[in-house]
């Protein structure tokens, strides 16, 4: 795939859309092509197959997500409860903010299996386990193991806005995540 460009960018997020409005099997790539006013030679000059776009696609908002939780918790100076709530939030947030992410989200945590989502992966997952250890060394927390429940927080969180009771709205599942991981890290409201 070669390096960012307008017409790789318009390709990513057409077909974005597409995929979040129809099942992988019947998105075909000459609509990528003609929505993107892109030839669909062009687009084998920056992914090698549907598969490759797919992927690059969920990479794309996988570190959308990551570089947003960055950005929060560069900025706060919030206690760990509230530092925690927030990235729970934005996950959440971001799980529910339309149908592409729920669509697109599901198979983040399990593939594909590169060394860049590895480290997207780890990025995430260090995030997490750094404002656990941070609220477990000021007594906030109660955890012996920290990046055992990084990992639980984004596995909780994106099955929980994967899989929703029926009617529940965004602000509820943040909510209930957020009580729910933070009563489990021993904090009372």
């Amino acid at each position: 795939m070669k390096k960012d460009s307008d017409k790789e960018q318009r390709i990513l997020d057409t077909a974005a859309e597409l995929f979040s409005r129809q099942p992988f099997h019947k998105v075909l790539l000459s609509d990528v092509a003609r929505v993107a006013a892109v030839g669909k030679g062009t687009l084998y000059l920056y992914f090698k197959s549907k598969d490759d776009l797919y992927f690059a696609v969920l990479f794309k908002e996988f570190s959308t997500l990551v570089e947003t939780m960055k950005r929060f918790l560069d900025g706060s100076d919030l206690p760990p409860d509230r530092a925690l709530a927030g990235v729970i939030r934005i996950l959440a947030e971001h799980c529910f903010a339309r149908s592409l992410h729920l669509e697109l989200m599901g198979p983040v945590i399990t593939c594909p299996v590169t060394e860049q989502w590895k480290r997207k992966r780890a990025e995430l997952w260090t995030l997490l386990e750094d404002v656990v250890r941070c609220g477990v060394e000021s007594g906030q927390f109660r955890d012996e193991g920290p990046a055992m429940t990084a990992r639980y927080v984004s596995g909780l969180v994106r099955a929980v806005c994967l899989f929703a009771p029926t009617g529940a709205d965004p602000e509820e599942v943040c909510l209930h995540a957020e009580q729910f991981v933070l009563r489990g890290l021993g904090v009372k409201e």
